[in-house]
């Protein structure tokens, strides 16, 4: 996109107020992890003080180095990484993944051919910082492979995320364009987005 994804208006708000109020009833604190100071001041000027706003702890801007950096913020056992652009989040998938991650190391949906959605998971918050920080050492800044380290996340189905949101809009990702006027046409098409 040409300009910030999260701010980019949506039904007349930005784009990460979608996504904050689909999980805040789920959640104890929000933290939205940010590239630059600028950044962090932009989204405070939109935001107020809906969530806690952190700046990435180290230049290389990757999932991996938001997720050390909100992890090292969360005050939780447990910490949900989503990303801002997803509008349409169901609470119900998030209890399910904070359902299924308690007593474990965390929860993710996993698709039949094995691959994972990293940035819709709970993850336990000290041994997933651990092995972040362990992963950006080794210069290997893929998300996924925190929770494939991890002793036991569990992999949740996709197909129990589709019986809870049957069109998978939860995933849905408006990081396009496109994406952004698909999102619109949901939107004024009232495309169960009160439930999902």
């Amino acid at each position: 996109m040409k300009s910030d994804k999260g701010l980019r208006m949506l039904g007349g708000e930005p784009l990460v107020r979608h996504a904050i109020r689909r999980i805040s009833d789920r959640v104890d604190e929000i933290i939205i992890v940010l590239g630059s100071e600028e950044q962090r001041k932009a989204y405070s000027r939109a935001l107020g003080k809906e969530a806690e706003l952190v700046v990435d702890l180290y230049e290389e801007g990757s999932p991996l180095v938001g997720a050390i950096t909100g992890f090292k913020h969360a005050g939780g056992e447990y910490a949900l990484i989503s990303a801002c652009d997803t509008p349409f989040i169901s609470p119900e998938a998030v209890q399910l993944l904070f359902e299924e991650g308690e007593g474990h190391d965390g929860a993710v949906f996993q698709w039949p051919n094995g691959w994972i959605e990293p940035l819709l998971a709970v993850y336990r918050t000290e041994p997933s910082l651990r092995i972040a920080l362990d992963l950006y050492e080794e210069r290997n800044l893929r998300l996924r492979m925190v929770l494939r380290r991890l002793q036991e996340a569990r992999m949740i189905p996709i197909a129990a995320l589709r019986a809870l949101d049957p069109e998978l809009l939860t995933l849905f990702d408006a990081d396009t364009e496109d994406a952004l006027r698909r999102a619109e046409a949901f939107l004024r098409a009232d495309w169960r987005t009160d439930s999902v």
